[in-house]
């Protein structure tokens, strides 16, 4: 288990003052855990082709415990991969979260395709659209189509300003 570096703390304490907790606890627990080894490219080329040809795996001796070799993410490699990690789980939960209106609109409006925009719909001041609420112990947030399409634009420049911060919190770059 790779120790957490001092140097993070700035990232996660921004994640929780932006009610991004769930993906704070996700970056140290995936940093706490590691790297798991991928297997070789010749050992996955094998499988592929044992089974296209529908083969039977054939034993060779005794069974044995597979244990997945993990490597430890530290130091600079720890903030590197920290950074591109944040960006690219929420560039992945807002794609998600974009797909999942598509369903919930499709649902309002059954004539939609799912998956696509209906240009008589989109363009109908009167369509209806999807929208999330969540209410909890903190306030009040409301989310709908346009914070997804704004927040997804967004990414780039997220992106950035981690690859900023990575090199700062790596002395590649002075403040």
């Amino acid at each position: 288990m790779a120790q957490l570096d001092p140097r993070l703390l700035g990232l996660i304490e921004t994640l929780v003052q932006k009610r991004l907790d769930w993906l704070a606890f996700e970056l140290v627990e995936a940093i706490q855990a590691g790297r798991a080894k991928e297997e070789p490219e010749t050992a996955l080329a094998a499988a592929r082709v044992s089974i296209r040809s529908d083969a039977q795996p054939k034993a060779q001796g005794e069974p044995q415990t597979v244990i997945a070799i993990v490597q430890p993410i530290e130091g600079d490699a720890q903030i590197e991969w920290a950074a591109t990690y944040v960006a690219e789980r929420l560039d992945a939960a807002l794609a998600q979260l974009g797909w999942s209106m598509d369903g919930l609109d499709a649902i309002i409006d059954s004539d939609r395709p799912l998956g696509g925009h209906d240009a008589k719909a989109d363009t109908d001041l009167d369509a209806r659209q999807s929208g999330i609420l969540l209410v909890d112990d903190v306030g009040t947030r409301k989310s709908g189509r346009d914070d997804v399409v704004v927040a997804r634009a967004s990414v780039p420049s997220l992106r950035t300003g981690l690859a900023v911060w990575s090199a700062q919190a790596r002395g590649q770059v002075s403040s």
